[in-house]
């Protein structure tokens, strides 16, 4: 018979017999006498590693057999392991890979990794250096004991500081059971990464800019558009008593079409989130500009309000009831919801190719300073006499190249800065460049000629030269920038100063309005002071979003402000030359109350822009101390604001102790009667200075306490009744009046700033612990996805029971078949 046996099995062979005292087995070649174990009984034990045919003969005292008992044994190899992935890459983020795969053994598996290497790294300089890094392994989780087992595994390469021109190798590796040769191993294929270089960056980065670009571009004539058709169905409908089924048509087109437009603004705020990540995730951004490209995102995150789409679901229900009035009511606040639409596109248009040019020109500064490290480092070469000077030339060539693509780098900076409204002041480096230039060539010409000594002066001569330009180019950003902010100041400061005006102007039309009757010959005039209002404010509005598209932390709840008050206003006028007193009344109420918040948020946004100069400011002085209490170089955190509170509460009582004794020595005569008016004056100026200090720490309060209400921490509500008690304290100093309860008062504020601050405490460390557990869950097998695939395993395994009188050779046919049977 024949026997099937996997490989290193050791059978053994039992006899027994009768009348025979002799017991042979031949392997092929080989005989020998098998030993008796027993009476009548012999025994024989064998490893079998490959396959084998033998014969048994028996004998005794007195006959031996001629004939004899022919068996073979086959023995089953063990297979090499099998295993297949498939790679998917994330969408968005380049440095997100995701890995699903399959494993297959005839008899099981005892490891499985995932392994990768620096194929190339750069240094901190992004000087790329070639040497080959040691394997790193992760193992993965499988189940052993199945023959087949699926897994899932993500690669975040985030972990492995990635850097442009980086280039790794990966690959995973199975290992089977195999007890007798030792585990065999099988790979996947091995794949590449590469990141892209800064050139390739700069590359998609344009193209992605001007992709963008050119969408803002079609969405603002797709506005432009829809106000239009809004103009010429609102006239229409004035012509008519009732609406028709074709006005119904045109307005369910014209919501078509505007929901068309939310979708692409939906489109380009996505296409620019991306942007902004494939520009960040293998180089480090600026930190100006990535609070820019932050301060974009916001701006395209709040051109569509869900105001706006509140009503248009209203606009829709309303054609079913075929309401004239109420659809031409709801096609007004369509038609400006339009407009706002238009002007915030037209707002981002401008802030994105304000940023690509400050982001264009921050580039161009970094290529100028590697270029400089790149020739200072061939200038060092050429000084050795060993080197070679092919290879020397052949660098100097590369780097020619290179300051040519800087030059058109430059040219496209002036390009892109001329397209702006209103261009930055760039200085003209034509000359710099050109003298850079020629030292590069004349260094090329002396190494063709062999003469490195002289080649090196040239050399070194440029990299200088280099060096003074790309300072030159920073200072002249650092001035460009504090320009523009000086003048976004001053011209916000003069549009809040019309804009009080206009608030007064309106307050004293309506004033007169009530005083009037409508028979009354003056009555037009007041309709013609009116339009004079309206005309400022349309002033106001151009230098309003002239500079909102300067300034993109301006809200966009300005924009739309102003233009309430021009409707307002225009519906005012429409009143007045029907002599609806009434009607008018309160659309200028309504003018006034948006003017109000306008002027309040302005406000705010002039606030909030001359602190960023002072902090500018501070960063730029450094070590030295600032005068004001805002002129901090970050955020002050709780305990910040804690200390300073602390010290305020300090100067307060030494205050109070100051004001008690001049108020002992106040009515004597004399010399000192002068000498104590200064003393009150002093006092008063410390005394404003106390209440600016506690404003400004009322206000870092409010903004850091915030945090703490978005996180759900309890009693973390902003500010509480710590503002009030500092709004309370600023009054007492402004008035001059520090008494017990004003002490009392400042010993309470300061109880509650540490409340803050332990909570601002707990708040980090729960972050933190947060985050290092969603971080390890994400780079490994999910359990829920493991014990389901046991699961599925051991139902599986229920199916391919087969009778255990089966021999190994059927039982390894069975589970073939159903192998196959899965795959399809």
């Amino acid at each position: 018979g024949d026997l099937l046996i996997p490989v290193g099995t050791k059978v053994t062979w039992n006899f027994n017999t009768q009348n025979t005292n002799m017991l042979r087995m031949s392997f092929i070649d080989t005989a020998f006498a098998v030993q008796p174990s027993a009476k009548d009984a012999y025994s024989f034990s064998s490893r079998m590693m490959n396959d084998a045919r033998y014969a048994i003969t028996t004998a005794n005292e007195f006959i031996r057999s001629k004939d004899s008992v022919l068996y073979s044994i086959n023995v089953i190899p063990d297979q090499y392991p099998l295993i297949g992935v498939d790679e998917q890459k994330d969408s968005v983020l380049q440095k997100l890979f995701y890995f699903k795969g399959q494993v297959k053994d005839d008899y099981g598996f005892t490891n499985l990794t995932f392994n990768y290497r620096f194929i190339n790294k750069t240094d901190s300089t992004n000087t790329l250096r070639s040497q080959v890094s040691d394997i790193k392994s992760v193992s993965i989780p499988i189940s052993k004991s199945l023959t087949q087992d699926q897994f899932l595994y993500t690669w975040d390469l985030n972990m492995l500081n990635i850097a442009s021109g980086d280039a790794l190798e990966y690959y995973f590796e199975v290992w089977d059971n195999d007890g007798v040769h030792g585990a065999k191993s099988a790979r996947s294929q091995k794949l590449i990464f590469k990141a892209p270089s800064m050139q390739e960056i700069s590359e998609n980065t344009e193209k992605n800019n001007s992709k963008i670009k050119e969408e803002l571009k079609e969405t603002i004539q797709e506005a432009k558009d829809l106000q239009k058709q809004l103009n010429a169905l609102n006239k229409k409908i004035l012509e008519k008593k009732d609406l028709s089924w074709e006005d119904k048509k045109k307005m369910e087109e014209l919501l078509q079409q505007q929901n068309e437009l939310q979708q692409k603004v939906e489109s380009i705020k996505n296409e620019n989130q991306k942007n902004n990540l494939s520009q960040s995730e293998f180089k480090q951004v600026d930190q100006q500009i990535a609070e820019k490209q932050k301060q974009l995102e916001d701006l395209l995150q709040q051109v569509l309000t869900p105001e706006m789409k509140q009503k248009m679901e209203e606009l829709q229900k309303m054609l079913a009831e075929l309401d004239k009035n109420k659809v031409q009511n709801e096609l007004e606040k369509m038609k400006m919801n339009a407009k706002d639409v238009e002007k915030e596109l037209n707002r981002t248009l401008e802030a994105f190719k304000r940023l690509e040019v400050e982001q264009k020109l921050q580039e161009n500064i970094e290529k100028l300073n590697e270029l400089k490290k790149e020739q200072e480092e061939l200038a060092q070469k050429s000084d050795d006499k060993k080197s070679d000077v092919k290879e020397l030339e052949k660098k100097q060539d590369e780097l020619n190249k290179k300051f040519e693509d800087f030059q058109k780098d430059m040219k496209d900076l002036e390009k892109k800065n001329k397209e702006l409204e209103q261009p930055n002041n760039i200085e003209n480096t034509d000359k710099k460049q050109e003298d850079i230039k020629q030292d590069m060539k004349a260094s090329d010409q002396q190494l063709q000629d062999n003469k490195k000594s002289k080649a090196s002066q040239s050399q070194k001569n440029a990299a200088q030269k280099m060096d003074q330009l790309a300072q030159q180019m920073k200072k002249m950003q650092e001035e460009m920038q504090e320009e523009a902010n000086t003048e976004d100041a001053k011209a916000l400061r003069e549009i809040l100063d019309n804009l009080i005006q206009l608030s007064f102007d309106q307050e004293g039309l309506m004033s007169d309005l009530r005083k009037i009757r409508i028979d009354n010959p003056q009555y037009p005039k007041v309709a013609q002071q009116q339009k004079k209002l309206q005309d400022d404010a349309k002033m106001i509005e151009d230098s309003l979003l002239a500079l909102s598209k300067r300034v993109p932390t301006i809200k966009s709840a300005v924009n739309r402000e102003i233009s309430a008050i021009n409707m307002n206003m225009e519906k005012a006028i429409g009143a007045l030359a029907e002599r609806q007193t009434a009607e008018a009344n309160s659309r200028q109420q309504f003018s006034m109350t948006s003017i109000n918040n306008l002027a309040l948020m302005l406000n705010e946004s002039l606030q909030n822009m001359q602190q960023q100069q002072q902090q500018s400011k501070s960063q730029q002085a450094g070590k030295g101390s600032c005068k004001n209490p805002g002129g901090m170089g970050k955020k002050p955190s709780m305990a910040n604001l804690r200390q300073m509170q602390q010290q305020l509460n300090e100067q307060i009582q030494k205050m109070k102790d100051a004001m008690a004794k001049d108020g002992k020595q106040k009515g004597k005569e004399g010399k000192g009667g002068k000498s104590g008016a200064n003393g009150q004056q002093g006092m008063s100026e410390q005394l404003a200075k106390l209440a600016a200090q506690q404003e400004y720490i009322r206000q870092q309060m409010q903004k850091a306490a915030e945090g703490l209400e978005k996180s759900g921490k309890p009693g973390s509500k902003p500010g509480g009744d710590a503002a009030q008690k500092m709004e309370e304290t600023e009054t007492d100093l402004v008035n001059k009046l520090i008494s017990q309860e004003t002490i009392r008062r400042q010993q309470e504020i300061l109880t509650r700033l540490l409340d803050y601050e332990k909570a601002e405490k707990e708040r980090d460390q729960d972050e933190k612990r947060q985050s290092n557990e969603a971080k390890s869950d994400f780079i490994r097998n999910p359990n829920a996805f493991l014990e389901y695939n046991r699961l599925k395993e051991r139902e599986i395994e229920l199916l391919k029971t087969v009778p255990p009188s089966l021999n190994p050779f059927y039982k390894s046919k069975v589970n073939e078949y159903f192998n196959n049977f899965e795959q399809q």
